[in-house]
């Protein structure tokens, strides 16, 4: 039977190891993670990607994933007349102009692209 990792009683407790088999979850100072099918870490970058998914930090986390919903947004050019007119309501009229005119002035800023 092949193996990714033997791990001793003893060092898994200096680690602070917790292994609870009912909720197929593995706690190893304080970062709790799935564990995984026997083959699901069969090559070295998958052995990596783990290790890394386990131990980065929980804001690092955030942000990554922060950043993976900003790149992969579709983005669009605005309407920006539209805009004005379904979201400024409590304007008046005059108002209204003077804004969608500011907005226009600076409208390669809402074409849709990063």
């Amino acid at each position: 039977m092949k193996y990714d990792l033997i791990v001793g009683v003893q060092t898994m407790a200096a680690w602070n190891a917790v292994l609870d088999f009912g909720k197929q979850e593995m706690t190893i100072d304080e970062q709790t993670i799935t564990m995984r099918q026997p083959d699901a870490l069969s090559t070295r970058s998958l052995v990596l990607n783990t290790y890394r998914e386990a131990t980065e930090p929980l804001a690092t986390k955030e942000e990554t994933e922060r950043v993976t919903r900003i790149l992969d947004a579709k983005y669009e050019a605005a309407d920006l007349p539209k805009i004005v007119e379904e979201n400024c309501s409590h304007l008046e009229e005059s108002q209204k102009k003077d804004l969608l005119n500011l907005l226009l002035r600076h409208e390669s800023m809402f074409q849709g692209t990063l």
